[in-house]
Order: C-alpha cells, then sequence, then structure tokens
C-alpha cells in the first residue's frame, strides 16, 4: 500500500488496514523516534480494544481513535518524505531540508525575524547615527534577515504536518506587528508550495483565514494558494468537516464569492499563456516592428506608384495596421493575459533566481536588499528605472528581471537609456521630482494578477522545475470551476449571473468541455430569460467538442425557443448540411433566406442544400438571383449544374464556355462539358475531355452526377457504368 492510500485510508479512520502496514514501513526504515511513537499508539490501541472486549466502555473511546488516526498521519508524512529525500538526495526539497539541520525549530526562526524587524526599525529610525554607520549596520542587518527569511521559506516548504505548536507560531509570525507585509507575503507563498507536496489541512484552514487579513498582499495571496491546494488535493481532504464547515461561513459573503470568481478566471487565463504568446511572436509583434521600420526611414519606404493606387497611402494603411495589432494586444492585457512570459522567460538566468524564495519575493523600492539592485536604483538611473516601473503592468519576478538587466548594462548602456527616457519627457518635467512620485501598482485585481504570474514564471521557468507538480498543467487539462468538487459548487453556484459569466469567459478562452458543465446546469431553469442564449452556447461547445449530434439538438432547443436568430440558424444549417441530412439543411437555410432574402450567400447556401436533396427545379431561380449578385466561379459551376439538371444544356454551356474562357483548366467546368456531350451522345469527345483530369475525386463527383440524371431518365445507367469503368481502367 502507497503512502497515499494510507493517508487516505486514516482521514477515513481506517486502523484495521493502515496500522499493520505502518508498523511494518517504520521498522523497515529504522528511525528510532517514529518506532517508539508508533509502538506506544499501538500499545494504547490494543489497550482500547482488550477494554472493549471486557465489556468496558470509554466515553472517550473516539476521540482517542481519531487522534491516533491524526498522530499517524503525521508519522506517514515523515516516512513518505524520509524515503523521498533519500531516494532524491540531489533534488532541491532534499537540499533544502537539510541545510536546515543546524536551525533548532521553527519557532526559533520566527523569534529571529521578529528580532531583525526590531533592530532594523531601530537602525533606521536612529538620528544620532552617522549615515555611513547606519548604511553599514542596515547591511549587516539586511544580510542577516535574508539568511533568516531562506531559512523560513524552506522551513515552512518542506515542514512536515502542522499540529498545534506549528499552527500557533504561524499565527504569531501573520499577525506580528514588527514583521513587514512582504515577509509574510512571501511566508504565504511558502506555506502554498508545501501543499504541493504534502497535503495538510491545517495549512489549508490557515490560508483560508489569511485571506481575512488586512493586507491586500497577504489576502490575495491566501486565497490564490488555498484554491490551487484545495481543488488540487479535494480527494484527500474531502472528508474533513473542517474546511468544509469553513467555506460554508463564507457562503453568503459577496466579497469572498467575487474574489475567488476573480482568482478562478485568473487562473484559467494563465492557462492560455502559450497561445497568447504564439500570437504575439507570429502576429503582433511582427507587423509592430515593420511599422517601427517604416517609420524610421520613411524615405526608403515611399513608393509613389503605391500611392497614386486606389488613392491609398501606404504609410497610412501600415499606421492603421500597428494601431488594430496595439488595441488588440492592449485588449489581451486588459482582460487578464500574460502578455510579457515570452519576453522575460529569457531573463530568468540571473542568480537572484536560483533561490527559490525570491520568486515569490513582492516588489517594492523600499525593501530592496540585493546590493546590485540598491546600487543602481540609488543612482542617478535608478530614478529613470522608477519611472519606467510606476503603474508597470509587469509581476514581481519581471520587475526584478529588468531591474538586474538594467545593473548589468554599464555606463553607456545606462547613459542610453537616460537620454531615451529623457528625450521622452516634457522640457518642464523634473526627473527627481518625478521619481520620487513614482509608484507600484498596488490593487487587488493587479496583486492578484502580478502573483499568479509569478507562480506561473516559477513553473514553466524555474531550472528544475521537472521537480515540482506543475499546478497550471492540471488546471490547463481540469480546468477550475465551481462543478470541480461538491463543496465549491454549494459554494459558487447559487449566483446564476456570476456563473454565467464564469461559463462564458471558460468558453471565450476555448474551455469548451468545462464550460458546456456550467451551460447544463444553467439549461435546467427553464423560466431564464437567456435561456435561449444558453442553448445557443451549449450547441457551440457542442460543436466545437466534434459532438455534431447533440450540437444540433441544443441548436434546435435554441431555435424553437427563440425562432429566427440568424446565428442559431446559421449553425444549425452548417451542421445539417456536414451531417448529410440535407432536407433539414435545406429547411434552415431557407429560414435564413426568408430572413435576408437579398443575401447572395443564403442564396447560394439554399440552392446547394436543395440540389443535394435532388429539388434542381426550386433551386434555379435562386441561383439566377445569387448569379446577378455575384457572379463567382462557384457560382456559375453549380449554376450551369442546375440547368442540366433542369434540361437546360444550351444555356447551361453558355456559363460552362465562360468558366473556360476564364480559366481553360477548370476541373468542374470541364466535368459539366463532358456531362452535356454525353447527353448529346458524343462519348469520345466526352473521354477526351474528362480522362486527363481524371482523379479519384473527380471520378467520384463524376459519378454522382451521371446518377441524377440516370434517375431522370436522360442517360442509360448501363452508359454510365461503361463510361466510369472506362475511366478506372484508363482506356485509350
Amino acid at each position: 500500500m502507497d503512502y497515499r492510500s494510507i493517508a487516505s485510508k486514516l482521514k477515513e479512520f481506517n486502523l484495521s488496514e493502515t496500522f499493520p502496514e505502518i508498523r511494518r514501513k517504520v521498522s523497515s526504515v529504522g528511525i528510532w523516534s517514529l518506532t517508539e511513537k508508533v509502538d506506544n499508539l499501538w500499545m494504547t490501541y490494543q489497550q482500547m480494544m482488550q477494554f472493549m472486549l471486557q465489556g468496558l466502555h470509554d466515553s472517550q473511546s473516539e476521540k482517542i481513535r481519531q487522534d491516533i488516526c491524526f498522530q499517524l498521519e503525521i508519522i506517514v508524512s515523515r516516512l513518505e518524505r524520509f524515503e523521498r529525500m533519500a531516494k532524491y538526495p540531489s533534488d532541491k526539497y532534499t537540499q533544502a531540508r537539510r541545510n536546515l539541520d543546524n536551525v533548532p525549530s521553527f519557532e526559533s526562526i520566527v523569534c529571529d525575524m521578529e528580532k531583525l524587524a526590531l533592530e532594523m526599525k531601530k537602525v533606521r529610525n536612529d538620528e544620532l547615527l552617522r549615515e555611513s554607520i547606519r548604511l553599514h549596520q542596515m547591511e549587516r542587518l539586511e544580510t542577516l534577515h535574508e539568511s533568516a527569511s531562506q531559512n523560513l521559506f524552506n522551513w515552512i516548504w518542506t515542514s512536515e504536518l502542522w499540529q498545534n505548536t506549528d499552527i500557533g507560531q504561524a499565527n504569531q509570525f501573520i499577525f506580528s506587528e514588527h514583521i513587514s507585509g512582504d515577509d509574510k507575503a512571501i511566508f504565504i507563498s511558502a506555506v502554498t508550495l508545501s501543499l504541493f507536496e504534502f497535503t495538510d489541512k491545517a495549512k489549508l484552514l490557515f490560508l483560508l483565514d489569511c485571506y481575512l487579513f488586512d493586507d491586500d498582499q497577504i489576502s490575495q495571496r491566501s486565497l490564490i494558494g488555498f484554491l490551487l491546494a484545495f481543488y488540487i488535493n479535494f480527494e484527500e481532504i474531502k472528508t474533513c468537516s473542517d474546511i468544509e464547515n469553513r467555506l460554508s461561513i463564507y457562503r453568503d459573503d459577496a466579497l469572498f464569492l467575487h474574489d475567488v470568481y476573480a482568482v478562478m478566471m485568473q487562473l484559467q487565463m494563465s492557462c492560455t499563456t502559450d497561445s497568447v504568446s504564439s500570437k504575439i511572436r507570429n502576429d503582433i509583434m511582427p507587423v509592430l516592428m515593420r511599422g517601427a521600420m517604416s517609420k524610421r526611414t520613411p524615405e526608403q519606404n515611399f513608393d509613389a506608384n503605391e500611392w497614386m493606387k486606389n488613392g491609398e497611402n501606404p504609410e497610412w494603411m501600415v499606421n492603421e495596421n500597428m494601431n488594430k495589432k496595439m488595441h488588440e494586444m492592449a485588449d489581451l492585457q486588459l482582460e487578464g493575459a500574460d502578455v510579457y512570459y515570452a519576453s522575460f522567460a529569457t531573463l530568468k538566468g540571473y542568480s537572484f533566481f536560483n533561490q527559490i524564495p525570491h520568486w515569490f519575493y513582492p516588489f517594492s523600492f523600499e525593501s530592496i536588499h540585493t546590493p546590485e539592485l540598491k546600487k543602481i536604483l540609488n543612482g542617478n538611473t535608478g530614478k529613470f528605472i522608477k519611472l519606467m516601473l510606476n503603474g508597470s503592468p509587469f509581476c514581481n519576478s519581471d520587475k526584478y528581471s529588468l531591474c538586474f538587466t538594467f545593473s548589468n548594462l554599464g555606463q553607456m548602456g545606462e547613459a542610453a537609456i537616460e537620454a531615451q527616457v529623457s528625450s521622452q519627457l516634457p522640457s518642464d518635467m523634473d526627473i527627481d521630482e518625478l521619481s520620487e512620485n513614482a509608484g507600484l501598482r498596488t490593487s487587488k485585481k493587479d496583486i492578484r494578477r502580478h502573483y499568479i504570474f509569478d507562480l506561473y514564471r516559477f513553473f514553466h521557468s524555474y531550472p528544475y522545475k521537472q521537480q515540482f507538480k506543475n499546478p497550471f498543467d492540471i488546471l490547463k487539462k481540469n480546468p477550475l470551476t465551481p462543478l470541480s468538487n461538491p463543496w465549491m459548487e454549494e459554494l459558487l453556484c447559487a449566483q446564476k449571473e456570476d456563473l454565467a459569466q464564469y461559463a462564458d469567459f471558460l468558453m471565450r478562452k476555448e474551455f469548451y468541455k468545462a464550460s458546456l458543465q456550467i451551460f447544463n446546469i444553467l439549461a435546467e431553469n427553464e423560466f431564464d430569460d437567456h435561456l435561449a442564449d444558453i442553448w445557443q452556447k451549449k450547441g457551440f461547445c457542442h460543436q466545437k467538442l466534434d459532438e455534431k449530434t447533440e450540437a444540433i439538438y441544443a441548436y434546435t432547443v435554441a431555435n424553437n425557443i427563440k425562432p429566427h436568430s440568424k446565428w442559431t440558424l446559421s449553425h444549425l444549417a452548417a451542421l445539417c448540411f456536414s451531417e448529410q441530412k440535407m432536407e433539414e439543411a435545406a429547411k434552415y437555410h431557407k429560414n435564413l433566406l426568408e430572413i435576408s432574402p437579398d443575401n447572395s450567400k443564403y442564396l447560394f447556401s439554399t440552392s446547394v442544400a436543395l440540389m443535394q436533396c435532388l429539388r434542381f427545379e426550386e433551386a434555379l431561380p435562386l441561383l439566377y438571383k445569387a448569379t446577378y449578385l455575384d457572379e463567382s466561379s462557384i457560382v456559375l459551376r453549380h449554376l450551369a449544374w442546375c440547368l442540366i439538371a433542369n434540361a437546360k444544356n444550351d444555356e447551361a454551356m453558355t456559363h460552362i464556355l465562360k468558366l473556360l474562357a476564364s480559366d481553360c483548366n477548370d476541373e468542374i467546368a470541364n466535368v459539366l462539358f463532358s456531362i452535356v456531350l454525353i447527353i448529346d451522345g458524343k462519348m469520345m469527345d466526352a473521354y477526351q475531355r474528362i480522362s486527363p483530369i481524371a482523379t479519384s475525386s473527380i471520378i467520384a463527383d463524376f459519378g454522382e452526377k451521371l446518377a441524377v440524371l440516370c434517375q431522370q431518365n436522360r442517360i442509360e445507367n448501363s452508359t454510365r457504368t461503361l463510361f466510369l469503368d472506362a475511366l478506372q481502367l484508363n482506356i485509350n
């Protein structure tokens, strides 16, 4: 039995199957402290069973039994971690835990952090200190703080299941008045990362409680970490009534529900990062680069002939395309897409990112402890960097990447940056005043978005990312929705409007299966004013999932609820046509034509559907009108065939010859010409015209058309068979 199975059974208070297995594993590992603890628990449980057999009743027996299960869960967690560390000694997890051998306890780290915070505050506020001494002492304290922060992160990330003392220390840390909000935010990230290693209900409850914190940085990080771990590990916690009861408290909290939906939307939006990066790289950036080049060297791009052609100015066209692409990029960014991931992915090679906690550091100008960054930010170039980052859309780790890039530019590079930024500023603006007033985005939405971007970068760009369970890989395959588990459904599904908006979002982002599950719930309300729209969206999702029968049914329901919708009828007609339901396709095409009788597209598609139903006489007037509105080759080919099927060969030949005059290699025109020759009894002429182009698809189409003429008794079946055989056998 593996450890996950043992842990799962212990959560169900199953000791008969788990206890013997745990005793066997402990004895094979040979850790004396664990062996002693398991033996003591076993002795206690044996006594409980013996007392029961003797007829003695203990009112506390069930509570004691549950406590034994919890203690065994902790032991199982330790055993699993021990085996993992023994099996993978070079993993970052193992190294991080072994680097803590000299750290006595969680409590000692919290005490160190509080002590350092007080000392740093004292030095910072001591007005009697000389500045040089202050800087020296601050550098020393910042070095100690960085080391303590690393220890704290690694301790929490690699920690065992929390017991009451651990929960107490965590609360002491998070509610400390001396420890900074940035340190607390990093602590929350460590708790989140630990939950991707081992499920721990105490940590989940801690994150859920931290959502109530006044600091949005802590609140939003906690909610994101809780939702991810709760979703991914639900099967292991579904028997935990404490979490279910705690969630039920939030059921009527509108702000909490709004934040949950916002987090889910942003998490799923991050799952589209690959497609967004591809669009920017292959579609948007080439247009912007061409536009930039045309602006840079207008004399090389000006062409008088082009300028005169159709009265158009190529430069205007370039600018128009640039504006369109810039708007597209802005819309993606506004929607929450990670438009800068690809640009910064190559800037994560700095040594700063070798340490896992640094991927989760909140970026602020006041808490930069890295020497090279402090140097550049406190210098003249730092003023320009602050202006660039003022209200910027970059996430925390990207801001660090950008600063490290600037720090490596050298004097010439810094001078170039300063000159470039200065040239963009009005002459009456003072750079010193502007940089002092520069700030970073601190809205809840930005904090939430940037932290999720930080998480995405860690799990996709960290050099040892393969050692971690990537939650985004799970979200890509199985999107997070209000229907992901029964507890979320009970929490989130009461607000139908929010539910519908989230389903629409999932559909737009092509998570069709997940959105369809929600639309199925919404479609159950027969009195919903938007019921037709819901069934339309159901049909669309089924269609995208290639579930055509279900799509046709959904579109049919939508059409019954709300008739005369062009969108519904168009999809119904196209689907029925592709499924060879020609009579239905013709009906829906005719419905479209009734709505827009002069629409050339509807005229043509309706006539094609009628011809597939062998209703050529009905199709002909529609094709006449379609040809009048759109005399394209495809319309003329269908008109010629319809004329032949209506025994109007001479008129058909007029259009066939027109097609061949435009393109003598027009295959369909040559097929139709051959058919007319066969009707006229000119078999050899027909054969010589079609045999050079007789591919399998041409022969199949030719045979279908001859079959129609056979049904009309205009040619003999034997003639059709012999002619097709001649083509197949390539008779000369």
